[in-house]
C-alpha cells in the first residue's frame, strides 16, 4: 500500500513491507531529486540511480534528501550523482524497533536506558541477521522492480544503533553494500568482541570493492557519559584496525568533529559521509 502521508518530503512516496523474515511490519519512504530544483546540468530524468539505504528513515530520509539535492545544485562542485534515498523505519503509532533489528546479540551492554528495550520483544536487541536478511531478500528486490536503479549494490548510512548495522552488514560482508557511513557506531563492551572479529575479515578479499566514511563527535569521548565514552573507545580500536589492517579493496575515512555530541555530530557528518561516498570532489 502507497501512503505517500507517511513520508511528508517533497518527492518521497511510502509505502509499508510485511517482513517475513523479521516477522514485522516496516515502513519505507523512497526518495529521488525532482530536476525542478536543480541546474540543467545536472538534471536526473532518464538517469539511472544509486541505491543509498538510510537507517532511521523517518527523520534521517529528511536530512539525506535536502543534503543530496543541495550537493546535485552545486554549480562550483558539480558532478554529484542522482540517488534514489530508500528510509526504512516503522508505521506511525508503534514502538520503533531500532534496538532490536540495527543490533547484533550480546552486542548491548547492561544499561538502565537499554533495560526497558530489553524486556519488549519488539525492542529486544540482536536481530541484525534477520533485518540484513530482509532488506537483502525482500526489500531491495521490491526496490529494484519499481525503480530505474544502477549496478547491483547500494550504499547504506546511519548514526548510533544505526550506524552498529552497516558495521555490522561489513562485518557479514553483505553482496549487497558497497558503501557505509557509520556514525557514532553503537560498539559497546560486551562478552563479544565484535570489533576483533573484524579483523579476520580483513585478512582476506571483500565481497566488493568498498568506500567507507567513519565519524564521531569529540564530546562522545570527553564529555562525562560512560555509555558514549565506551562506545567511544570502541570507535577508536575500529579506526586503528583499519589503519592497521589496510585493504587493498577499502577506501575510508575517519573523522571526529571538535565540540560535537552524539547528536549535534549527525548533520555534519551525514553531508561529509555521502560526500565521500558519492562526491566526485572531495578529498579522499
Amino acid at each position: 500500500m502507497t501512503t505517500p502521508s507517511l513520508w511528508p518530503i517533497r518527492g518521497a512516496v511510502g509505502f509499508e513491507v510485511q517482513s517475513k523474515t523479521v516477522g514485522d511490519t516496516f515502513a519505507v519512504g523512497v526518495w529521488r531529486p525532482d530536476a525542478q530544483f536543480l541546474p540543467p546540468a545536472a538534471d536526473p530524468s532518464g538517469q539511472d540511480l544509486l541505491v543509498c539505504y538510510v537507517l532511521d528513515g523517518s527523520w534521517a530520509l529528511g536530512l539525506a534528501s535536502a543534503i543530496s539535492l543541495l550537493q546535485m545544485a552545486d554549480m562550483l562542485r558539480p558532478g554529484f550523482p542522482p540517488l534514489l534515498l530508500v528510509g526504512v523505519d516503522y508505521p506511525e503509532g508503534r514502538v520503533g524497533s531500532r534496538s532490536r533489528d540495527y543490533t547484533m546479540a550480546d552486542a548491548v551492554p547492561d544499561h538502565p536506558l537499554l533495560t526497558q528495550a530489553a524486556a519488549n520483544p519488539l525492542t529486544r536487541p540482536g536481530g541484525a541477521d534477520a533485518f540484513l536478511e530482509f532488506l537483502e531478500t525482500e526489500l531491495d528486490p521490491i526496490i529494484r522492480s519499481r525503480y530505474p536503479t544502477r549496478g547491483r549494490t547500494a550504499g547504506i548510512i546511519g548514526e548510533s544503533f544505526g550506524g552498529t548495522f552497516p558495521f555490522y552488514a561489513f562485518l557479514k560482508q553483505s553482496p549487497l553494500f558497497d558503501r557505509y557511513w557509520l556514525g557514532s557506531p553503537g560498539l559497546f563492551t560486551t562478552g563479544t568482541d565484535y570489533v576483533a572479529k573484524l579483523d579476520t575479515v580483513l585478512a582476506g578479499p571483500l565481497v566488493n570493492d568498498t568506500r567507507m566514511f567513519l565519524s564521531l563527535g569529540e564530546l562522545e569521548a570527553t564529555g562525562g557519559v560512560a555509555f558514549y565514552e565506551d562506545m567511544a573507545r570502541h570507535y577508536t580500536r575500529l579506526a586503528e584496525l583499519l589503519a592497521r589492517r589496510a585493504h587493498p579493496q577499502l577506501t575510508y575515512r575517519t573523522k571526529v568533529y571538535p565540540g560535537h555530541t552524539h547528536t549535534t555530530v549527525v548533520p555534519p557528518a551525514m553531508t561529509d559521509a555521502l560526500l565521500y561516498l558519492y562526491g566526485p570532489h572531495f578529498p579522499g
